[in-house]
């Protein structure tokens, strides 16, 4: 009797369990989500209008963008770390495979820059070509984006900084 009782109990406690309400866990970078870690992958999804944030110590790395259909879901990564007063937002293709996303247009962003401004920002394609600023992207203020003439080069890393 008493083995029967303890089977009942365990049941009973595993049914208690499935039928309480879970908390739903929203994918990091997800558009409108707090997202409170200096670290997000996520996926380059073909026509949809994102957007992706990092926070680290006040700043606010934001990756926003619009790809064309050559987007196959790629795994891309955002970081941002603090160094000597200095952060350091690196947006990157972490998927080697071919072919690549390429954007109808993107921009990132460093909310809480000191006087609003970048202090360094480069731009990377797959060909290992460093995109020149003014000709390939804009710098203003604290954000980098694409021209008016962008001619929709794969982009594998974008790095900003700001104090």
């Amino acid at each position: 009797m008493t083995k029967n009782l303890a089977v009942i109990v365990v049941l009973l406690s595993a049914a208690s369990v499935a039928a309480m309400p879970m908390e739903p866990h929203p994918a990091p970078g997800e558009p409108g989500v707090e997202q409170a870690d200096w670290r997000a992958s996520f996926h380059i999804m073909k026509n949809v209008d994102s957007v992706h944030e990092v926070k680290l110590n006040g700043k606010t790395c934001q990756f926003s963008y619009r790809a064309a259909n050559t987007a196959h879901q790629e795994a891309w990564e955002m970081e941002l770390k603090e160094e000597n007063g200095e952060f350091t937002c690196i947006i990157r293709d972490v998927d080697p495979s071919p072919p690549h996303a390429s954007f109808y247009g993107f921009s990132a962003h460093m909310f809480g820059a000191k006087q609003d401004v970048l202090v360094a920002d480069e731009v990377w394609d797959h060909a290992g070509q460093l995109m020149l600023a003014g000709e390939d992207y804009l710098v203003e203020g604290n954000t980098i984006r694409t021209t008016s003439h962008w001619d929709m080069r794969g982009v594998a890393t974008i790095t900003i900084k700001s104090e």
